[in-house]
């Protein structure tokens, strides 16, 4: 099965099925860490940038990307 074929069956759900999806992509993309030349293309926009709020975003996106998600001790 292709990612748009994927895609096409979530626009199929109904909107609570649809926002479970969602959910799953937010936590996989916040766990997963990035490969180099993924970081390497969001380093390149962070210096690129004059914007400090994207700059900001993008920094932040580094870090999680590098090290995945953090784990709280709470």
């Amino acid at each position: 099965m292709t990612a748009q074929q994927i895609i096409e069956e979530i626009k199929r759900l109904d909107p609570k099925d649809q926002l479970a999806v969602i959910r799953f992509a937010y936590q996989l993309d916040a766990e997963r860490q990035l490969s180099g030349q993924e970081l390497a293309k969001l380093a390149a926009r962070m210096t690129e940038t004059d914007d400090a709020v994207e700059a900001a975003t993008i920094r932040e996106a580094i870090v999680r990307g590098f090290y995945g998600a953090q784990k709280s001790n709470a």
